[in-house]
C-alpha cells in the first residue's frame, strides 16, 4: 500500500534553500508539539512551517490525515542544523496526536514516506548506524550538533520501541507500508491535477514557474522523454510532472 502526497505547502520559487542535498541520511523527526494534537495536526504544522521557513523547515510533516510536503525533497532543509542539513535529501517531522488510533495511522504513513524516499535516493534502511542510513534528530544530536533527543521519547508514549521503530523501516509497518515504483505517463492530451503541481520552465524542474492546486486541468502539447522517465510540455512551452502519483490522465 502506497499514501498520496500533498504538495499544497510546498515552499515555493525563491523560498528555501536552492542548494541540493547530498544523499547519505533521511532524518526522522517528531514536532514536539503536544499543544497541537487536533485533527489536521500535521497541517496546522506545515501551514506554519510554510509561513515561517526562514527560521526553520524540514521535508514534511505527517499525521493520521495525511503527509504533507513543505521543503521541496532533494533540496537541503533546515531541520538539523548543518552538516546533517546538507546530506539530507529528506527530513520527516511526525505530528503529534490525541489518541492511540490517530497515532497508528499517522505511524504507518510516517514509517511509509521514510522507506518511499529511502528508495528514491538510494539509502540504506539502516537506523542510526555508523554510515549512510535512517537517522533520527537524537542521533544528529548526539554524533553531529544540537540538542535535539527525537523522535524516541514520542514513540515510546504510543509503544513502539527504537527496536521495532528499527524493524518497521526495515519490513513496513504492519504490513501496509511497502515501497512503489512510481508510474510516468506515456501519451496524454489532458491531464488533472491530483494534488498541487507545479509548472517549469526547464525539463530537469531546477526553475519554478508557477504551483496549481489540486484540481488543475492541462492540455497536454506533447509527452517528452527525461532519462528513463517523461515529462509533459505545455502549449506554452513550460513543463509539469507526468507521475501518476501527481496527476490523472483525462484524455
Amino acid at each position: 500500500m502506497s499514501y498520496p502526497i500533498n504538495r499544497s505547502y510546498e515552499l515555493g520559487i525563491n523560498q528555501g534553500a536552492s542548494g541540493k542535498a547530498f544523499h547519505q541520511y533521511i532524518i526522522a523527526h517528531d514536532t514536539g508539539n503536544d499543544n497541537n494534537r487536533a485533527v489536521g495536526s500535521a497541517k496546522n504544522e506545515a501551514s506554519y512551517m510554510r509561513g515561517h521557513w526562514q527560521s526553520a523547515y524540514t521535508h514534511a510533516i505527517v499525521d493520521d490525515q495525511g503527509i504533507y510536503i513543505v521543503g521541496t525533497p532533494g533540496y537541503i532543509a533546515y531541520g538539523a542544523g548543518s552538516p546533517a542539513n546538507e546530506r539530507s535529501p529528506f527530513q520527516v517531522e511526525l505530528a503529534h496526536v490525541d489518541s492511540q488510533k490517530r497515532f497508528n495511522e499517522s505511524y504507518k504513513r510516517y514509517v511509509w514516506v521514510i522507506r518511499h524516499y529511502a528508495s528514491k535516493y538510494g539509502i540504506p534502511l539502516i537506523l542510526d548506524g555508523s554510515g549512510n542510513g535512517i537517522k533520527t534528530h537524537k542521533w544528529v544530536s548526539d554524533n553531529l550538533w544540537g540538542d535535539h533527543q527525537d523522535p524516541y521519547a514520542y514513540l515510546r508514549k504510543w509503544g513502539v520501541s527504537k527496536a521495532q521503530f528499527a524493524k518497521d523501516l526495515k519490513n513496513g509497518a504492519g504490513g501496509s507500508a511497502s515501497t512503489k515504483k512510481p508510474t510516468y505517463l506515456t501519451a496524454a492530451k489532458q491531464v488533472k491535477a491530483i494534488t498541487s503541481v507545479t509548472r517549469y520552465h526547464d525539463k530537469a524542474f531546477k526553475k519554478k514557474e508557477k504551483t496549481f492546486k489540486a484540481g488543475t486541468v492541462f492540455d497536454i502539447a506533447s509527452v517528452v522523454k527525461y532519462g528513463k522517465i517523461t515529462r509533459l510540455k505545455l502549449g506554452n512551452g513550460l513543463y509539469i510532472t507526468s507521475n501518476t502519483s501527481y496527476i490523472k490522465k483525462t484524455k
